[in-house]
């Protein structure tokens, strides 16, 4: 049992002077001999010494010897404590008899305990006698903390909860992961299916200019709302915030799907880009909560795998829908997903009380300027990839109103109470070297999954379905990429992982600057699998080195604003490909071959700077590594 802290405070003397009684027969014990005994003690020492024997009687034993007087040591005396010699049980020691005197004077009464020198109880199941030393203390708050998933709910379920799932992972726990997983391999997902149904969508409703727009309302919600998502789950719970975003999503997938006008698949689709804003970070929260952070970079590197698969099968799982039910059908395909996977929440993932922070109010001022920022960042990047580098107004506005409203935020967050967002992650220097990272690496992950299927399409004449099989092939980089990650960052470390990562992705680029109108299929694929390998270790250990900087309950918000930061990278990415590639046409005649290949060099040259924040991501792993062996 834990050890007890007792009061030092003296119990109240009462008035006048007070004679104790002569009792010749505590004089005689040593524990009155070794250690001063008060009035109340010393009154009810002899009711102590009946009561313990009253109850070691009551249980089938007999008092040891050191609990009787001189008078009454007979027979029966001798070999009981014959019998404690024999066993050689260690003897406890006797409870205080100050601890009984400060218990009296505070008034408080319970029942006595047998005395500490008595015979131990044998073991109900060994026969055997059980250690009467202090039991071990429960688990620290440290060792409480750094328990996975599985292990905190096998604690918490009671007796029931021992067997298979203290070896491992519990179903529940299982399922939580899987939950996490495909909620956040839906948002994603579904991105790059719509992007298929545009051509379909146009058709149907005329004018891709006005048809764009279901793409960038979907982008423009998501961000907006994203930068909430950390104040959400630490208020109502990760797994409420789930189920919430999951059952929104599927309403607005139905929504598009019923929509009979323009403006309704874009109102539609706004609310689908609302709940995926929320969905995807709370995703990363469900996954990364309660692990500890040495097992990150596993939970990262499933979750990695599945943010890169995502966009390789979304050209092919499109085409076959637009090609079976029109461009409706890549909507529908959402509501029983969503259904599933919301029963699944519902029942299987686990329990969550909201943390300490739970009752903070939401930073309304933070959440219009975050919104403002976000908001307007996109609509320029919109701008920037319809127009290019312009002086005009329908680019500056946004751009301007962007930093304005990004400095009111930052400046908010650093001097409000309960910040929407802890900007002051950013002082750890590993933390804000992986945030740089994941921003950059926008132009590794998204422009590469812009340009390559429009090669396919537009200069070699493929189909959709055709397409997405090509891209498949690059899957087969990420899947290996999912067990290296894990590999290199254990014995290299995050920054050095990253560099080798980024190193690849240059080697498989390469080829790609010579794209010709007969280029070998096989080493187009051959590029694409190295090319998914360097992606899945540049992506998997930036993200893991973010999380492992930081502490538990700094998690959801770091989820939200690393979500964004790739969202807003990654937008940025396409559109500056998308201008490059724009003016490449306009020089060559057309999206022929020569215009990819001029992209991809200039994207060889983006890649080569990504490597300086790289390098500093390396540098700060590094510095903490020798400050780690400084303070041991």
């Amino acid at each position: 049992m834990p050890t007890t802290k007792l009061s030092t405070k003296e119990a109240p003397s009462p008035p006048g002077p007070v004679e104790l009684p002569a009792d010749p027969a505590p004089a005689k014990e040593p524990a009155a001999q070794a250690e001063a005994v008060s009035e109340p003690a010393a009154r009810k020492a002899p009711a102590k010494r009946t009561t313990a024997r009253k109850a070691a009687a009551k249980r089938g034993r007999k008092p040891a010897a050191a609990a009787k007087t001189g008078t009454e040591k007979t027979a029966v005396a001798k070999a009981a404590a014959a019998k404690t010699t024999a066993t050689k049980t260690p003897v406890e020691k006797t409870s205080s008899p100050k601890a009984a005197t400060e218990e009296s004077a505070a008034g408080k009464t319970s029942v006595p305990a047998p005395d500490a020198a008595t015979e131990p109880i044998p073991d109900a199941t060994s026969g055997a006698a059980p250690k009467t030393g202090p039991e071990p203390k429960a688990e620290t708050e440290a060792e409480t903390g750094s328990k996975t998933g599985a292990e905190a709910e096998t604690d918490s379920s009671g007796p029931s909860a021992s067997g298979p799932s203290a070896s491992g992972p519990s179903a529940s726990a299982l399922l939580t992961m899987a939950a996490a997983i495909t909620g956040g391999f839906l948002a994603l997902l579904d991105t790059t299916i719509v992007n298929v149904s545009i051509e379909d969508t146009t058709a149907r409703f005329g004018g891709i200019n006005q048809v764009q727009w279901v793409v960038t309302a979907y982008l423009i919600a998501l961000a907006a709302v994203m930068p909430a998502t950390g104040w959400l789950a630490t208020r109502f719970g990760a797994k409420r915030v789930f189920a919430t975003a999951t059952a929104l999503f599927a309403l607005g997938s139905a929504g598009c799907a019923a929509s009979q006008t323009l403006p309704e698949l874009i109102a539609a689709r706004g609310l689908s880009g609302a709940a995926a804003g929320v969905l995807t970070p709370v995703s990363t929260i469900l996954l990364t909560r309660g692990v500890p952070r040495e097992h990150l970079g596993r939970v990262q590197a499933l979750n990695g795998s599945v943010m890169l698969i995502s966009p390789l099968l979304g050209p092919t799982i499109g085409g076959l829908l637009v090609a079976a039910g029109g461009w409706s059908a890549v909507y529908l395909i959402n509501i029983p997903l969503c259904v599933a996977l919301f029963a699944v929440t519902l029942r299987w993932v686990r329990k969550d009380a909201p943390d300490g922070r739970g009752a903070r109010p939401l930073d309304v001022v933070g959440l219009l300027s975050s919104a403002t920022c976000t908001v307007c960042t996109v609509l320029a990047i919109h701008e920037f990839a319809d127009k290019g580098v312009t002086a005009s107004p329908v680019l500056l506005a946004p751009l301007a109103l962007a930093v304005v409203s990004g400095a009111v935020f930052v400046v908010r967050q650093l001097r409000a109470r309960f910040p929407l967002l802890d900007l002051r992650l950013f002082r750890n220097r590993v933390y804000a070297t992986a945030v740089v990272n994941v921003f950059c690496l926008g132009f590794v992950l998204y422009s590469p999954m812009m340009l390559i299927p429009l090669y396919f399409e537009s200069a070699r004449g493929e189909s959709s379905v055709t397409t997405g099989l090509l891209m498949s092939t690059g899957g087969l980089g990420v899947v290996t990429a999912a067990w290296l990650s894990r590999v290199l960052l254990r014995k290299l470390g995050g920054g050095a992982t990253v560099v080798i990562g980024i190193t690849l992705t240059m080697l498989a680029t390469a080829p790609l600057t010579t794209l010709t109108s007969d280029t070998s299929y096989l080493l187009i694929c051959a590029s694409l699998v190295v090319r998914g390998l360097g992606t899945g270790l540049t992506i998997v250990p930036t993200m893991t080195r973010a999380f492992q900087s930081i502490r538990q309950e700094s998690i959801p918000d770091a989820s939200s604003q690393l979500n964004l930061t790739q969202r807003i990278g990654g937008a940025l990415a396409i559109a500056v490909v998308t201008v490059v590639l724009t003016q490449a046409a306009e020089e060559r005649h057309g999206l022929v071959p020569a215009a990819f290949a001029h992209s991809f060099g200039w994207l060889l040259g983006v890649y080569a700077l990504t490597l300086v924040p790289a390098l500093a991501l390396l540098a700060a792993d590094r510095r903490e590594a020798r400050l780690s062996g400084a303070n041991a």
